[in-house]
């Protein structure tokens, strides 16, 4: 048996004893040592916690931080892809003026970087790529704006080769569907592969017809099946020609507007969609040929390289391949119709 007494400071005050069993002190005993573990764990796992916590925090910090900066980039990406394409865009529609009005072409950069380069090996920082991206995207542009100037200058200068240039699509827009394009294809009359010199637009029969540029009418009727089969199957056609350098050819038509050597002008009706001729059915044959001197043969040319008012599929490719596809044989416009 044990005794403890307990003396309060005040002698006034009665004194306590308590009486533990050899037990009850085992137990007492053994308290006190789990008590001072706790307190020498406690003392060395508690710096521990707080850097824990402290570390949690700035983890919550930096992971919000983090999402922060990748939204910015998000963001910033989103309005460099926007710019790219308004880039790339701005590009086709200068080689098509280039190609066009026969100017030189500067600024034809190419997209993305070079092979050798850096970015396409190892990893760099987000930001720093879409620093980059700007970066050439500016400069770019800049070559662009500055091509946009020349070729400005070169239309102002050259008004007349301007306006007779066959710039806009010969069907309202919304009027027609592509069918045949410009090359080679399956006749629909032989089933065999032939040249294409033109390309199909199907649309309503009296569909107006326009001129896409300021011409001269060189031909307008049916050829005599007597004088040229070929021709004779275009039925009713009407033939312009648009300066020293251009000739276009509407074929099929259902009516004709306009008259042999009567002058035109761009967006002017020239006739009807129609289905006259070796046609299938109602549409539009439309052909462009180009020449480099009075006395060269004009030979077929896509004529959607040269249209600016409407957006084709594959555009790019078209401006890539430009007035230089090949036209392995086609029918020879008649002489005394382009060289009047």
């Amino acid at each position: 048996m044990y005794e403890i007494q307990f003396h309060p400071a005040d002698i006034r005050k009665q004194v306590r004893y308590y009486f533990l069993s050899s037990q009850g002190m085992r137990w007492l005993w053994l308290a006190g040592v789990v008590l001072a573990l706790l307190l020498i764990v406690g003392a060395v796992l508690a710096p521990i916690g707080i850097q824990s916590l402290l570390l949690t925090g700035r983890l919550r910090i930096l992971n919000q931080q983090n999402q922060t900066q990748r939204a910015i980039l998000a963001q910033r990406d989103s309005v460099l892809d926007r710019m790219e394409r308004r880039t790339t865009q701005a590009r086709n529609r200068q080689r098509q003026m280039s190609l066009i009005l026969g100017a030189s072409q500067t600024a034809q950069s190419g997209g993305g970087f070079p092979e050798s380069s850096p970015i396409g090996k190892f990893s760099v920082p987000e930001a720093e790529i879409a620093g980059r991206r700007a970066l050439k995207m500016d400069t770019e542009t800049k070559a662009l704006l500055t091509l946009a100037d020349e070729l400005a200058s070169f239309a102002r200068t050259n008004d007349e080769l301007t306006r007779a240039v066959p710039s806009i699509c010969p069907l309202p827009i919304g009027s027609f569907v592509l069918t045949s394009p410009f090359g080679n294809r399956t006749s629909p009359f032989t089933n065999t592969i032939d040249f294409h010199a033109g390309i199909d637009l199907a649309a309503r029969e009296g569909t107006p017809v326009l001129a896409p540029g300021d011409a001269r009418v060189v031909f307008a009727g049916r050829f005599p099946l007597s004088r040229n089969v070929r021709w004779w199957r275009y039925g009713n056609v009407v033939v312009l020609k648009h300066g020293e350098r251009y000739v276009s050819i509407y074929a099929h038509l259902q009516e004709i507007s306009v008259r042999r050597g009567s002058q035109i002008v761009r967006g002017e009706q020239i006739g009807t969609v129609g289905n006259t001729g070796w046609s299938t059915s109602p549409h539009l044959h439309y052909e462009v040929r180009l020449t480099d001197s009075d006395d060269s043969e004009p030979e077929p040319v896509d004529p959607r390289i040269f249209i600016l008012n409407y957006q084709w599929t594959g555009h790019e490719e078209l401006l890539v391949r430009g007035r230089y596809a090949p036209a392995p044989s086609f029918d020879s416009l008649p002489s005394r119709v382009w060289k009047r």
